[in-house]
């Protein structure tokens, strides 16, 4: 599924963050086509952060969550 903000094709995605201004779960991406960066939430279009912040967030928690399961 796609959404858009000022005519721009984003995807919209669910993730495990809350938009600080609405509470909503659900935002969107900037496709490669897009030379914008910038994550906005879904339903209120408030920024949230740049996409390759949110992608180093989420690779360091992958590596954590990779970690966790050896030791256990």
């Amino acid at each position: 599924m796609g959404g858009q903000y000022q005519g721009r094709k984003m995807l919209k995605v669910t993730l495990d963050l809350r938009c600080n201004v609405c509470g909503g779960e659900q935002f969107l991406l900037p496709t490669l086509s897009e030379t914008s960066e910038d994550v906005r939430c879904a339903s209120c279009s408030a920024f949230k952060c740049k996409s390759n912040d949110l992608e180093r967030a989420m690779s360091t928690a992958q590596r954590q969550k990779a970690a966790l399961a050896i030791v256990a």
